[in-house]
């Protein structure tokens, strides 16, 4: 055999997380499906439909900058 390998345990919690993390961001994936659909040019939409797909938008947008920091912190502190 050749040499052995470290391998890197991955604890539970890590796991979790892991998980929460793909679990976030398939809901943000869903927002902006939804706000694909609802931004179809070739519909017309009152402005209050564009004032709330816009507020949709600011939530999405904040809610996955947050989430990359996490992310980021996250791998700095395991590498």
């Amino acid at each position: 055999m050749g040499k052995a390998q470290d391998l890197k345990s991955v604890s539970c919690q890590d796991i979790l997380a892991t998980r929460a993390c793909l679990k976030d961001m398939k809901d943000l994936y869903e927002a902006l499906h939804f706000m694909n659909h609802f931004l179809d040019s070739k519909v017309m939409r009152e402005l209050q439909e564009m004032k709330a797909c816009g507020e949709i938008f600011e939530v999405v947008y904040q809610n996955f900058g947050e989430l990359l920091l996490e992310i980021e912190e996250s791998l700095s502190k395991k590498f």
